[in-house]
């Protein structure tokens, strides 16, 4: 049966790329500043959304190295319908 109001959520991913030549980022930035940007989008959510609406708040944050490379991969249908790398 469905509820009256229908839950609702709003999702906020932020993905930070950090690169910056020379420098060191540790866990205390990090962490520093994982929690002013949770802060800051709860005073923005606050001041947005209608009072009381806010039923629940949960964070994530992944700290992560990735390693990607750039290839470029085009397919492309062959003279029998079929696909191949082109």
């Amino acid at each position: 049966m469905a509820q009256d109001p229908a839950p609702k959520h709003l999702t906020i991913k932020l993905d930070f790329d950090l690169q910056t030549a020379g420098s060191t980022v540790g866990e205390a930035r990090i962490r520093n500043a994982y929690n002013a940007v949770v802060e800051a989008a709860l005073v923005a959510a606050m001041e947005q959304l209608p009072e009381g609406s806010i039923k629940n708040v949960t964070t994530e944050m992944d700290w992560s190295y990735r390693w990607m490379e750039k290839h470029e991969v085009r397919f492309s249908r062959d003279d029998n319908g079929g696909l191949g790398q082109g």
